[in-house]
């Protein structure tokens, strides 16, 4: 009994030292995106980086784009849990919405401008179909915020959370890599973003 016990142990250990493996890999590819842009990214500085052999970055990334793939996985994991907390206080659908863009903005600076305009291209190159969207964390809770909102009759009847939601991301992702860089330019789009969002959505 105790020598069968051993092997459920073992196998933990080696999935843990997997995910950490993994996870110096993504550390240490983020930093060289940030240093050389995606396209010119070394590998061989990534592994040194991160300790490991070059078979081991191809073992867990067989490309550059699943590592923007995961990236992306991971950090958009961690607006979802920002927001969801946001959402246990007392709030509207207007400062959801700021506060969506506010976390967007804040995983920009994170990133910098240049892997944040490279991860925002390959979203885009593979848009997620309607049934995708539910695996994205960050559209369910805002699907399901203006769904409550729609329900308690401060939007129209026959406002549909779904699409509401998609075009919403779409488009704040769409003017962050569009409009100029110039802070105050952009302050100034995303507002006029989210008023026009909601006069398409609420009553007069």
């Amino acid at each position: 009994m105790l020598h069968n016990g051993g092997v459920p142990n073992s196998a933990t250990q080696r999935e843990v030292q997997r995910r950490n493996t993994r996870a110096r890999l993504l550390d240490a590819a983020i930093v060289e995106f940030q240093r050389a842009g995606t396209g010119s990214a070394d590998i061989n500085a990534i592994v040194k980086a991160a300790g490991v052999a070059r078979s081991t970055f191809y073992f867990h990334f067989p490309t550059k784009e699943h590592v923007l793939l995961e990236l992306i996985r991971r950090d958009e994991q961690h607006l979802a849990e920002e927001l969801a907390r946001f959402l246990e206080t007392r709030h509207d659908l207007p400062t959801v919405l700021t506060t969506i863009i506010e976390l967007v903005l804040d995983l920009e600076s994170r990133w910098g401008s240049a892997l944040f305009h490279d991860v925002i291209r390959l979203f885009f190159s593979n848009r997620p179909e309607r049934e995708q969207w539910i695996n994205h964390p960050i559209f369910v809770l805002l699907a399901a915020e203006i769904e409550r909102a729609r329900i308690r009759g401060e939007l129209y009847d026959d406002v549909d959370a779904y699409h509401s939601a998609a075009f919403f991301l779409l488009g704040v992702y769409a003017l962050l890599t569009t409009v100029g860089e110039s802070r105050s330019e952009r302050d100034v789009a995303l507002k006029k973003f989210v008023t026009s969002t909601l006069r398409s959505l609420q009553p007069v």
